[in-house]
């Protein structure tokens, strides 16, 4: 088989078909500061310098996808809506002051513009700008928060899981009025030069909710907006930390792409049990990617390539979003492991 470019790549994997070798994707956003002297409080403020260190971790690792942006989504969307956050200099922000109190501040929810209210702008400009570099040389991941997941933020999760059990009603009123922030802002960012619209939900987990829970209170909402994703002609990609195994047949049920797995979660299960419908996904365990020696790191590629590169439709890439204090020579032997291991013989 020929060399394919990343763009191939990538697409033959998400259609579920037999690349040259296994992408590698490794959700990588504010780790480029460790190579390019960016800080994080910097990049986090300014477009440009966001953007500049996304391409520089790109080129300088030659890895085969491309994440934008900068932190969480759902915090950043959070605080466009009203809730303050506390900024770190070296680390994402977190939301010290949630706007939901009670029932009636419902009513005062503003769904946000992603061109003007908060740092949305500035998120959707960092776009622009790896787009303009890019092209169509390969595909351009984002995060969009989950309905279920922005609302834990509104309202604090202490209370959210809370009113699940006491008010049901509340929460799906919530989850509601985030679908519409959150399908605002998936459009922008596609618009805006974004291929891959990936649903962050977190707080869908299994290591936090049931597998009930989630069936009635995050799935519909997550059928509504992956829907409208490929409906936007944009790629439905699907991000849930954690534990999802218990999870994994309900997602066979959504218009999904790609399921991003955490490092919880074995392959080899997934695969067997959606690898047929869905593109796989991850899943290097973030701590080994921080904190481990490069044959480990080497070894764990290896496993994970066995499990669930068979017959193609895999992407491998780490579980989670790499912390910012991850080696650089972590992630260079995770690029160079994938690219010894992943070859198909065809």
């Amino acid at each position: 088989m020929n060399i394919l470019k990343p763009i191939e790549r990538l697409i033959t994997a998400i259609n579920l078909s037999i690349p040259d070798r296994v992408p590698i994707v490794p959700q990588l956003t504010y780790a480029a500061s460790r190579i390019t002297g960016i800080k994080f409080i910097d990049g986090i403020k300014s477009s440009e310098k966001m953007a500049k260190a996304i391409l520089e971790a790109y080129r300088f690792y030659e890895y085969d996808g491309i994440y934008v942006g900068w932190e969480s989504s759902f915090n950043l969307v959070a605080e466009a809506m009203g809730c303050k956050l506390k900024f770190f200099e070296d680390s994402p922000p977190t939301v010290i002051e949630n706007i939901v109190k009670n029932e009636e501040d419902l009513d005062k929810i503003k769904i946000p513009d992603p061109y003007k209210d908060g740092r949305l702008p500035l998120n959707l400009d960092a776009l622009k700008i790896v787009k303009s570099k890019i092209g169509d040389e390969t595909l351009i991941f984002s995060y969009v928060p989950s309905p279920f997941t922005l609302s834990s933020l509104l309202i604090g999760l202490d209370s959210f899981l809370i009113n699940i059990i006491k008010k049901p009603r509340l929460i799906h009123d919530l989850n509601k009025i985030c679908l519409e922030a959150c399908k605002a802002f998936a459009e922008a960012k596609i618009e805006c030069g974004a291929n891959v619209i990936t649903i962050s939900d977190p707080i869908a987990s299994t290591s936090v909710i049931s597998p009930e829970m989630f069936k009635n209170f995050s799935k519909p909402y997550l059928l509504d907006i992956l829907l409208f994703i490929k409906k936007k002609k944009a790629i439905p990609s699907l991000h849930i930390c954690g534990e999802t195994t218990p999870i994994l047949e309900q997602f066979l049920e959504m218009d999904i792409k790609i399921v991003e797995l955490d490092s919880k979660v074995d392959l080899y299960i997934a695969k067997n049990k959606i690898g047929k419908k869905i593109c796989i996904m991850g899943n290097i365990d973030t701590s080994l990617l921080r904190s481990g020696k490069i044959e480990e790191i080497d070894l764990e590629v290896k496993k994970c390539i066995e499990k669930a590169a068979i017959n193609g439709g895999y992407i491998l890439s780490s579980g989670c979003e790499v912390p910012i204090d991850t080696p650089i020579e972590n992630i260079k032997a995770l690029v160079s492991a994938s690219k010894k291991y992943g070859k198909y013989d065809l």
